[in-house]
């Protein structure tokens, strides 16, 4: 079996950041950024490894998300990289007693650092294509 390559660690990258946030991992989310690593997206700047994970706690108001990463392309330069990532977000939470579904399509743009022996997001910036929030059903 042969090593992986850095396009591989990266992509598993933006997959445990998917898992973490989705299982309310803490830990390990802070795990998968530098020290100080930047977070930001509409409204939001998150400066810092416990800035992120206290932001990212935010996501508890939803009874249950699920982070589908898609389409990624990656340009490696040693021990640095850029990334540009798809996802779908779907969060899970109620409103007047009726369950909703907020969905928001997402790109990442990532900078990141080979430290450690592993690849870490040293700059994550969320990029809010879309977003629809309807009923759920079912």
């Amino acid at each position: 079996m042969s090593a992986s390559t850095p396009h591989q660690e990266i992509r598993a990258l933006a997959c445990r950041y998917a898992q973490s946030v989705d299982r309310r991992d803490w830990v390990q989310l802070a795990g998968l950024f530098t020290e100080d690593a930047v977070v930001e997206g509409p409204g939001f700047t998150m400066p810092g490894r416990e800035a992120i994970v206290a932001g990212m706690r935010q996501i508890e108001q939803y009874r249950a998300t699920q982070h589908h990463v898609h389409n990624q392309l990656v340009e490696v330069e040693g021990a640095a990289a850029n990334a540009e990532t798809y996802c779908v977000a779907n969060h899970i939470y109620a409103r007047d007693g009726v369950e909703h579904k907020l969905d928001w399509g997402i790109r990442y743009q990532d900078n990141l650092v080979f430290q450690d022996g592993k690849w870490l997001f040293s700059r994550r910036t969320l990029l809010l294509d879309w977003a629809q929030d309807l009923p759920l059903k079912g």
